[in-house]
């Protein structure tokens, strides 16, 4: 054999041995370690519209014919709340820089937020109060749950 030919063997041999470890690291963390990190992200980052699905269909459509009374209602807020907290986050670099006015507009946009997470909520509670002992249960449970990597990487599953 030509010292190329070893040489060739050789570099054939090393990616190999490198592809066969790599997979079989590869399938014992997949196994052993759930989905990768980037894979989370595919869960649902609504909180309500996780635990509404574990609803029976009927409970589920009841739930979606309210929400476009909701939207209607508390969109305009949200929007004028994200509008607020932009235009705020945008001005800290102009001069003069008013601190206070700063604050007050931030005040405006979490009250604002806030008028619209209360309103969630009696609609929420509402709603709960129209489904069975169990499927009440159920959402209450579903809402419960911690979400998502804001919540120290666990997910729904307590992982």
């Amino acid at each position: 054999m030509t010292r190329s030919a070893l040489w060739i063997a050789l570099f054939v041999s090393v990616a190999l041995n490198l592809f066969g470890a790599g997979l079989l690291v590869g399938t014992r963390l997949h196994i052993l370690g759930g989905p990768p990190p980037a894979m989370q992200d595919l869960r649902p980052r609504n909180p309500m519209q996780a635990a509404i699905r574990d609803l029976p269909p009927e409970a589920q459509a009841a739930w979606r014919a309210e929400m476009p009374a909701f939207a209607a209602s508390n969109g305009p807020r949200v929007r004028e709340a994200r509008r607020l907290t932009r235009e705020t986050w945008r001005s800290l670099g102009t001069e003069p820089f008013d601190p206070k006015a700063a604050q007050a507009a931030l005040a405006q946009a979490r009250a604002l937020e806030h008028e619209s997470r209360l309103e969630m909520d009696r609609r929420l509670v509402a709603f709960a109060a129209s489904l069975s002992p169990e499927d009440r249960a159920r959402l209450g449970e579903a809402l419960a749950q911690p979400r998502g990597p804001a919540m120290g990487g666990r997910t729904r599953e307590g992982r």
